[in-house]
């Protein structure tokens, strides 16, 4: 453990980082990440005190010494290829925390779309930076309006639509690195991101703290997929914030397949009438691995639907959690609000905790949720060894179509087909060590 204070450290990592953050120079930006850290300061990290982090700790943060990320250094050609899009996109790639021009890929944006990082985002600091909030369960927000090296803008005008998915992709490094994101959709836009975090290749425990506010507007519709697969030393922390106007549709799709620690927490918020939210997961853990989805979505207007479907492959000694609330305003008539987790143990140490919260204030809605624990099927299991088939493989092909329901959420092509791919090299990983 340091010697230091946690929170003096993080002072520390602040006081050597300020000079070299976007808006450095800028009082009104320079001023904000002063006060943010302050808040942070008074805060704390959030622990199991606080009912939404029961089940997942953050002690471990406080047992490493952590540092700025380097100003330099780049990552592989073949690690960067394994992990980008066989398509056409525009690519904003993070390297120690920082944006990788060499390794990006821009070009030339459709009229009506701002898309920089934010080191180059320079009058919309203030916006991106804005706070999240100012409690303890929401205070790595915070820090990481403090320390936010890089991240993603992504505006689209009324009516814009987007062709080509817009890839966000960062790797992991051993230091302390902060990514802040704001993606917004004016009325009746669309587009697709894809959020990837990997690997760095350095087995050594790195922190990635992510925040994104995400704007869906009135009538538009966002396709956001989210993968992480950082390696087994990591820490990983993710605050989204998002929310949906009326007549718009946000469907997400995030895959946890790495990490010693991960969590992503996601707020949703129904701004307008007949909107829609289709949010799936899948938690692919080995090892020691403890990874966590947190959903929190409040029906705040009437006439929306929500649907929530997270799935769980946990083997070793790895630890699942899910945490799925949502909230019905008293004035939130004619609300549709499904929720399901389904989850499979395949050792004897393996974990998972699933906490379902309901609070429905009106009384003319649709609400449910569900959960089911097993192992694979027996039955199944036999009947493919019968025709042949080795258990190894027999196993990874139940788990594949176990798997395959979350993956089918994205969109057709080249996105699927990437999605599709990083859960079969966790899949055939699985079965090597089987």
């Amino acid at each position: 453990m340091s010697a230091v204070p946690f929170i003096d450290q993080l002072a520390g990592v602040y006081q050597a980082a300020a000079a070299g953050l976007p808006g450095a120079r800028t009082p009104a930006v320079a001023a904000r990440r002063t006060a943010a850290l302050e808040v942070f300061r008074r805060l704390g990290l959030p622990n199991h005190k606080l009912e939404s982090w029961k089940f997942t700790g953050l002690n471990a943060l406080e047992r490493q010494s952590w540092s700025p990320p380097a100003n330099e250094g780049g990552v592989d050609a073949a690690r960067l290829k394994a992990a980008t899009l066989d398509a056409d996109s525009y690519r904003l790639v993070f390297v120690n925390g920082r944006f990788d021009a060499a390794a990006s890929r821009i070009g030339t944006l459709p009229r009506g779309v701002t898309l920089l990082p934010l080191s180059a985002a320079n009058t919309a600091l203030s916006d991106v930076l804005a706070a999240a909030g100012t409690d303890r369960a929401v205070s790595l927000s915070e820090l990481n309006a403090a320390l936010a090296s890089d991240g993603v803008v992504l505006l689209l005008d009324d009516g814009v639509v987007l062709e080509q998915p817009v890839e966000i992709l960062a790797f992991g490094v051993p230091a302390l690195v902060n990514l802040r994101h704001l993606i917004r959709l004016g009325r009746n836009a669309r587009a697709t991101v894809l959020e990837s975090y990997r690997d760095g290749g350095i087995a050594a425990p790195g922190w990635t703290n992510v925040f994104a506010h995400v704007a869906v507007g009135e009538g538009a519709r966002l396709s956001h997929i989210r993968l992480q697969g950082e390696n087994a030393s990591a820490y990983h922390a993710a605050l989204g914030q998002v929310s949906i106007g009326a007549g718009a549709r946000y469907a997400h799709a995030s895959v946890q397949a790495g990490a010693a620690l991960a969590r992503h927490e996601l707020h949703v918020t129904f701004a307008g009438g007949a909107a829609e939210a289709d949010i799936q997961g899948l938690v692919l853990a080995r090892g020691k691995a403890h990874l966590d989805h947190t959903l929190f979505l409040h029906h705040a207007v009437p006439d929306c639907r929500s649907n929530q479907l997270f799935k769980h492959v946990v083997d070793d000694a790895g630890h699942a959690v899910f945490q799925g609330g949502i909230r019905v305003a008293p004035h939130a008539q004619k609300t549709d609000a499904q929720q399901l987790s389904r989850t499979l143990l395949l050792a004897d140490r393996a974990q998972i905790d699933t906490k379902p919260e309901l609070e429905i204030l009106a009384d003319d809605v649709k609400c449910s949720h569900g959960a089911s624990i097993g192992d694979v099927d027996a039955q199944q299991m036999f009947y493919m060894q019968a025709r042949g088939i080795p258990a190894a493989e027999a196993r990874r092909l139940l788990l594949s179509g176990f798997a395959y329901e979350v993956v089918s959420a994205v969109p057709e092509g080249a996105l699927r087909d990437h999605v599709e791919e990083f859960v079969e090299v966790w899949l055939a990983e699985k079965g090597a060590a089987a």
